[in-house]
């Protein structure tokens, strides 16, 4: 009886075994039900190039470029980022992945760059008033500063037929004495003497005033005026002086 019990056991253990050794294993030696080996081989990770998703978040950060002119050439950056990111990709034959994150920097920033330089252009093209001419402040009015016959302090020959012409220029507030309700300020050519207190030069100077009892409140940053240039060059106060008819913050930096 005892042998007969012992022969079934061993019978037993011996299925066990045969059925444990037809069981795929895992790496680590642990079962893994037949049913769902395949879903393990078909388990593949694939690096992602750190460029791809860089190109990514450069061009989410791009839409603001639509704001801001400088980010133009943030979107650009993108681009080129994501260009690359889809080379090294489809180079890799299929080794490498992030391909979302590419297609999403390459077209995502050449959407912002286009759309932002069509919406910058534009503006420039339309912020002017009508009937009145874009001057540089720096360019055509400040680095061409005086000249002096006989002693006597004259406007430059190119900015002399300025005088009473109706202009378009942009600049930044300087010096205001208080926030709102402004009828008359101090536009600068840049924003360099604004903080170091510094008495600009005649030439990198206007004083804006407000024309038709019309107020403006103070701007920070890049104002456009619009309104009638009159020029004093023997005046020892104020050698330029707008009467403006129009100032805002300046839709472009140009």
């Amino acid at each position: 009886m005892s042998q007969a019990i012992l022969n079934d056991e061993a019978a037993i253990s011996s299925t066990e075994v045969a059925e444990r050794i037809d069981t795929p294993l895992t790496a680590a030696g642990a079962e893994f039900p037949a049913g769902r080996a395949d879903e393990r081989s078909n388990f593949d990770y694939k690096p992602v190039p750190p460029y791809a998703p860089v190109a990514g978040v450069i061009a989410i950060v791009s839409s603001t470029a639509l704001f801001a002119e400088i980010v133009v050439l943030l979107a650009l950056a993108g681009i080129f980022v994501g260009g690359f990111a889809m080379w090294r990709i489809r180079k890799s034959n299929g080794t490498l992945g992030g391909k979302t994150w590419a297609r999403v920097g390459l077209f995502g920033s050449a959407f912002f760059f286009v759309a932002s330089v069509a919406t910058h252009a534009y503006a420039y093209a339309t912020e002017v008033p009508e009937g009145h001419i874009r001057v540089n402040f720096s360019r055509e009015i400040s680095a061409k500063q005086f000249e002096y016959i006989n002693g006597v302090r004259e406007l430059h020959p190119a900015v002399a037929p300025l005088d009473g012409q109706k202009i378009f220029i942009k600049g930044f507030m300087w010096n205001t004495q208080k926030q709102t309700g402004l009828e008359d300020f101090v536009l600068l050519k840049d924003n360099g003497k604004c903080c170091f207190g510094g008495a600009p030069k005649p030439y990198d100077m206007m004083v804006v005033k407000m024309k038709n009892s019309k107020t403006v409140d103070k701007i920070e940053g890049l104002v456009s005026v619009a309104g009638t240039l009159k020029c004093y060059p023997q005046s020892s106060d104020a050698v330029y002086i707008v009467e403006a008819t129009y100032v805002a913050r300046a839709r472009t930096s140009h």
